[in-house]
């Protein structure tokens, strides 16, 4: 459906949504064939329990308002939580809820209540727990109070430490411990840790618009408002993943530090969990986790094991992350990591230096032979003969390679309005693709300009310029783009050699070129006319192709203008991503490839003072 700002969601009505979520949440098995029954949705109630449950150990029992999924429903199974009762989004459920669940799910060893530290959540778990001891039954509640954002405040909320809660006391329970022994190591686990998030959005409710607010820090699972709103304007550019995570990590250790159960460090360190708020996406949450572990006061503190980066606990869609930290020992390690049902729970992972592979003895040689020539030779004789064989690469290191001055000013050319036009040709690419073809046009730039600034290029020798350029752009520029790209400048290069110095130039830069595009056609599949990059170089290699024998570069660059601009034109494509695409996301907008080319002859003609004879 549509919410009121016009955003879709995959929902059907408001209403229905948690009970639709638990539905389908209760017909999967997890991989120890056990699997939880839900309530009839008649009863009023949301209760989910686990389905092999037979009463013989103690009970453990959750939940609170919905939205935080997979909490606290996705923790139900053996090893973890017995039952979990799920309220309406972001509201308490009722007193006979749970007293239901308890009623249901209690035998002689008891049962646990593991309630996160909000005021509808108290009372009506703990109104539920005193009318179960009324009816003769063991019950005993933790409160689970980890939030560390706000130092003067005498009730902080419970946050993704109750998880931590839920994993600890499942695998005491499962072991057989007393209710006495669990609900004791429950408490010490709910008073150990610490946990703060910051997030740039705060949840969008079903059918509702979003609050529109500045980033925080500190704020609560349910949107309440954090510990400050952050300045964005005063992060650096480029490292906002950076600036968030210290902002995070530096309050995180400043509450941890108040805390008196967490004041000793026990001799195995700290776990740390890096729980996704609902809207980061993979890479976002791999982003945070390395900058997690590079952090120095986390280092310095000893993060032994991770649980996640995952949405574990969780607030609808909010873009944001959290941290909780764990002081570990040898019991609380062991029963972190013991075995259980929920595939909510990602697991815990030992933390490990990070290595590299060393791929130094399987570098490839360069397939175009490079000559080690005094600099005045490299300069005085740009045709030098090439057939002295590879260098090693500390002869590469001292060898200085053919140059030519009015080639490196092409190139450069070509290289900054590559750079320049990221960001245009990356929103001409979302309007059919996925809206990096800037991107990996500028990664292929750079790549090729950090080999100039490297002075790996031989600028003198078109041969060894082209297969340079072919293996930069197989190892900066990615995509697929990278590696046709490749496959034309290094069969080109093979061509170039072959034919020898006594070719005519222009014809010998024709016949070069031509045959890199058909190789690069063989192994793509593309052809003229299928809306690529294709009908923009192909124009320009016919003009290239006359009998005049100069290079007309300002001729070259208006036909490739021509080829790109007809492109908005062809509404159906036979190859590439536009042949994924429908036509009226195509129709009236240039093949982004083809507008690369295009510019990429235009800046050659700009630069050229007259045509190359």
């Amino acid at each position: 459906m549509f919410s009121s700002d016009g955003m879709r969601q995959f929902t059907n009505q408001p209403r229905q949504i948690v009970g639709e979520a638990l539905a389908g949440h209760a017909r999967l098995c997890h991989p120890d064939g056990s699997g939880v029954r839900l309530s009839d949705p008649a009863s009023g109630m949301r209760l989910i329990i686990r389905d092999d449950w037979r009463r013989e150990h103690v009970a453990l029992i959750s939940g609170g308002g919905s939205g935080h999924e997979p909490a606290h429903a996705g923790f139900v199974g053996t090893g973890m939580l017995t039952a979990a009762v799920c309220g309406e989004l972001f509201a308490s459920p009722t007193v006979d809820a749970v007293l239901t669940a308890l009623r249901e799910v209690t035998g002689e060893a008891g049962a646990l209540l593991i309630v996160k530290n909000y005021t509808g959540d108290r009372l009506n778990f703990g109104l539920a727990a005193e009318r179960a001891r009324q009816e003769g039954l063991k019950v005993e509640m933790v409160i689970v109070a980890d939030d560390v954002a706000l130092p003067d405040n005498p009730q902080p909320r419970g946050l993704a430490g109750t998880l931590l809660v839920h994993k600890i006391a499942g695998a005491l329970a499962a072991r057989g411990a007393s209710l006495t022994e669990v609900a004791a190591v429950a408490r010490r686990v709910a008073d150990s840790c610490s946990t703060l998030g910051m997030a740039f959005t705060v949840g969008r409710h079903p059918g509702k618009a979003r609050e529109q607010r500045a980033p925080e820090l500190g704020l609560g699972i349910h949107g309440e408002p954090g510990a400050r709103m952050l300045d964005m304007s005063t992060i650096p550019a480029g490292g906002e993943a950076h600036s968030m995570m210290d902002m995070v990590v530096t309050a995180l250790l400043d509450g941890h530090a108040r805390k008196e159960a967490a004041r000793e460090l026990p001799a195995n360190g700290h776990l740390l969990m890096i729980n996704d708020l609902g809207g980061c996406s993979a890479l976002e949450r791999g982003v945070l986790l390395s900058e997690a572990l590079a952090h120095p006061s986390l280092q310095a503190l000893g993060i032994h094991a991770v649980v996640g980066p995952q949405p574990l606990m969780t607030s609808l869609d909010m873009q944001g992350f959290s941290l909780t930290l764990l002081p570990l020992d040898e019991s609380l390690e062991s029963a972190l990591v013991a075995e259980c049902g929920p595939v909510a729970w990602p697991g815990v992972q030992r933390v490990k230096p990070l290595s590299y592979l060393n791929l130094e003895h399987v570098e490839s040689r360069p397939s175009a032979p490079v000559s080690v020539q005094p600099a005045t030779q490299a300069h005085s004789d740009p045709k030098a003969d090439d057939d002295n064989g590879p260098v090693s690469d500390g002869q590469r290191a001292d060898a200085v390679l053919p140059g030519d001055a009015q080639v490196e000013q092409k190139l450069n050319a070509v290289l900054e309005t590559l750079l320049a036009s990221e960001d245009a040709l990356d929103r001409l690419d979302a309007i059919s693709g996925d809206g990096d073809t800037g991107s990996t046009f500028a990664s292929g730039a750079n790549a090729v300009l950090e080999s100039m600034e490297c002075c790996e290029l031989a600028c003198g020798d078109a041969g060894q310029l082209m297969n340079c350029i072919g293996q930069q752009l197989a190892r900066g520029m990615g995509g697929s783009s990278g590696v046709l790209l490749s496959i034309l400048f290094t069969a080109a290069a093979t061509r170039w050699r072959e034919q020898g110095d006594g070719h005519p130039v222009k014809q010998r830069w024709h016949a070069a070129l031509t045959h890199g595009v058909a190789r690069m056609q063989h192994y793509g599949g593309a052809a003229r006319g299928d809306r690529t990059l294709l009908d923009a170089l192909l124009p320009a290699l016919d003009v290239l192709d006359t009998a005049s024998g100069c290079v007309d570069w300002a001729a070259m660059a208006q036909a490739a203008r021509q080829g790109a601009d007809a492109t908005a034109e062809m509404t159906t494509g036979r190859a590439g991503r536009s042949a994924y695409v429908p036509a009226e996301h195509l129709a009236g907008h240039n093949d982004p490839g083809a507008e690369a080319v295009a510019r990429v002859f235009e800046a050659l003609a700009d630069v050229a003072e007259e045509p190359a004879c």
